[in-house]
This record gives structure tokens, C-alpha cells and sequence, in this order.
């Protein structure tokens, strides 16, 4: 996580769950109230004054007592409240999380030992949008000199895949503008 200089011992990572229309609607804007639901919810339970919901791994995934012992301290400011996560998110979510942390936990020893900390309710990994773009030219379906990239346009989740992503585009422009001889 960075304060600067990157060397706090802390990573700032997430966990991830797909939602899709299935999950919220196929209005519009329906993924968005989907998000602001669950904010609002986190913010009720986490005690109305900015304080993140969390929970340690141990308590979640035994479904006990909420607890906020880990390995590190939180470092969300201005606080932490203990909580438990089931009453923050829909159930297909906590379950999903559960199996990917024990199933993680198989592949990585120690990943599921209990002490790291799940703080708060992360809703915008990547645009509630997409925007629209050929397949093979990665030009805009609607705008020929638009190119989508990235997580605005809905084509990444994150640091890497927008990275990749923008590799992808960016060659797609030279082919087209100019061309290696």
C-alpha cells in the first residue's frame, strides 16, 4: 500500500466478485443503485460516521463474532467497525468470497490462516458501463475514431488488465495510422 513511499507492510488488495444484470437489474442505471445500496448499507453498519465495516478472515469465514485482531492494523482512516460482512453484502457475494479465500488457500499456504482484515465494501472496481468496440480493430462501434480502453470504457478491472488493455489499443492505432514498414 502506498503512504508515499510504497513501504507501509501493508497491501492494499481486494477481493473480487462478478455481479452482472442478473444480479441488479437490466435498467440503465440499475447498477448503480445497486452500488449506492450497498454504500449506504456500509456506511449504517459501519456506525454512520465514515468508519469502514470490517472483519478479520477467521471470524469471517467461521461466520462468528465479528473481530478486527490481524496480523496488521487497519489502516483505513478515520476508523474500523466491527461488523459482520454477511449483514453488508448479498449472500451469493459472502459465499462466493468464502470459497475463493479457502480455495486460495489451497494454492497459497497460509492465505486463509485468519489473520488478515476484510475492510469495507469495495462497489467500483470498473466502469457499470461498457463501451462498445470492435473486436478486431478495438475502434468504437459507433464513432470511428474512438477507441475504448481501459476501466472507463469497461474493458479492465484493475491496474494490469487496463495496462494490457491499453497495449492492445495503442497497437491497434499504429496498425492503422502508421503502420511498421
Amino acid at each position: 500500500m502506498s503512504m508515499f513511499k510504497r513501504d507501509s507492510g501493508i497491501a492494499n488488495s481486494a477481493l473480487v466478485v462478478n455481479v452482472s444484470a442478473e444480479d441488479f437489474g437490466a435498467q440503465p442505471l440499475d447498477g448503480v443503485e445497486f452500488q449506492r445500496q450497498y454504500e449506504r448499507l456500509a456506511f449504517a453498519l459501519g456506525g454512520g460516521n465514515y468508519h469502514a465495516p470490517a472483519q478479520n478472515f477467521a471470524s469471517f469465514l467461521a461466520k462468528s463474532t465479528p473481530d478486527l485482531t490481524s496480523l496488521v492494523q487497519g489502516s483505513y482512516r478515520p476508523g474500523l467497525t466491527a461488523c459482520a460482512l454477511d449483514k453488508v453484502l448479498p449472500g451469493y457475494v459472502t459465499d462466493t468470497l468464502r470459497q475463493g479465500i479457502v480455495s486460495f488457500g489451497k494454492k497459497l499456504t497460509g492465505y486463509d490462516d485468519g489473520g488478515a482484515l476484510l475492510t469495507g465494501v469495495e462497489t467500483r472496481t470498473s466502469a457499470p458501463v461498457r463501451i462498445e468496440r470492435d473486436r478486431q480493430s478495438y475502434v468504437s462501434v459507433t464513432h470511428d475514431l474512438l477507441y475504448p480502453c481501459g476501466e472507463g470504457a469497461g474493458y479492465a478491472g484493475g491496474i494490469m488488465s487496463a495496462a494490457l488493455d491499453g497495449y492492445h489499443v495503442a497497437r491497434a492505432i499504429m496498425t492503422r495510422f502508421a503502420p511498421i514498414k
